[in-house]
């Protein structure tokens, strides 16, 4: 028989919970070789510290991420998250391992986003990326920004927008969005027909689908509206601050998608409804956490036994630790919360 979800207001989110989408965990898994300082600038985040796994969003504050190398990647991490990120650099190529966790996420239908960089000085551009990308990750990865270099052909300045055919350049330290010549018009005709076809497969109503295979103009609007459709996966240039901003955009739609259930008496609830801190562990060393990131004496909780819980970081999403059990709750000692992870 099905479990009976109850609402108990007493444990419904307060009005001063935190705004915006609540506790997104984003696994990025970058090459062996990259440099991590250029990854987190990159993404536009910030290391907790030098050595810490953990990167944060000051535009996106209940969103995490953790940031790994191949060596480092572990699949019941990506089983416990919310979106994925392959972060490819030009000049090391696409690693084995971001290969198999893309295919993972994929089969796990998780949100996915790839980031290139490092486009203009390595051995791949952009081009070379995007079609290793629609060759070994993404057979159906959508294209809609194009890197500008710089005049000295040494770094990016701008992206230029198939979709709307503006260019977003770094003008005098300035960001602005302009009209793009017809020149660049002219050149991209063909990219912007095949992404105007892609989007409107994807996500256009019938009558809007019939209009366009017979011919007829399709509003840019509708379009821009699809672009934010999920099952977009797309590949961003994302060097010298360029990229960030579509970057950003990605982040901002993102929600919950690994969300445990909640046991608290004879109620149950979504993870994220607690007022309490909870949490699950996910490896020996990292449990997901919900709940007001509060500095509390926790607990784990295995069979009826208990056992504290040594916090070496943590923040709103997750935590690290040491001798932590798979699948054990975290709670504070006098808690009667249990957590169960979802299975898909």
């Amino acid at each position: 028989m099905a479990a009976t979800i109850r609402r108990d207001m007493t444990m419904l989110p307060s009005s001063d919970a935190p705004s915006g989408h609540p506790h997104v965990l984003m696994y990025v898994i970058t090459s062996e070789t990259s440099d991590l300082a250029q990854v987190y600038a990159n993404i536009g985040a910030n290391p907790a510290t030098n050595d810490s796994p953990f990167a944060t969003f000051a535009k996106f504050p209940n969103v995490v991420a953790i940031v790994h190398r191949p060596s480092q990647a572990d699949h019941r991490i990506l089983d416990s998250c919310d979106a994925f990120v392959a972060s490819l650099d030009g000049a090391a190529g696409v690693d084995p391992k971001i290969m198999e966790f893309w295919s993972l996420a994929r089969d796990a239908t998780l949100p996915r986003h790839i980031l290139a960089f490092n486009v203009v000085n390595g051995r791949a551009d952009f081009d070379e990326l995007c079609a290793i990308s629609s060759r070994v990750l993404e057979p159906d990865l959508l294209v809609r920004y194009l890197p500008i270099d710089s005049d000295d052909e040494l770094s990016l300045t701008g992206v230029y927008d198939i979709l709307t055919s503006e260019i977003h350049a770094l003008i005098d330290g300035k960001w602005i969005t302009k009209a793009a010549d017809p020149e660049h018009i002219a050149i991209t005709s063909s990219a912007r027909e095949d992404l105007f076809d892609q989007l409107a497969y994807l996500v256009l109503d019938d009558l809007t689908l019939e209009n366009h295979t017979s011919g007829l103009p399709i509003s840019v609007t509708k379009l821009e509206t699809a672009w934010s459709h999920p099952d977009v996966v797309t590949i961003t240039p994302i060097d010298d601050g360029v990229g960030a901003s579509t970057f950003d955009n990605w982040l901002s739609g993102l929600n919950p998608v690994w969300v445990p259930v909640l046991t608290i008496a004879d109620n149950t609830y979504e993870a994220f409804e607690t007022r309490e801190r909870v949490g699950i562990s996910i490896t020996q060393s990292l449990a997901r956490m919900w709940g007001p990131n509060e500095d509390l004496k926790l607990v784990q909780k295995i069979s009826g036994e208990v056992s504290p819980v040594i916090v070496i970081e943590a923040n709103q999403v997750a935590i690290l630790s040491n001798n932590l059990t798979p699948g054990a709750t975290l709670s504070t000692e006098n808690s009667v919360a249990v957590l169960v992870a979802p299975t898909f």
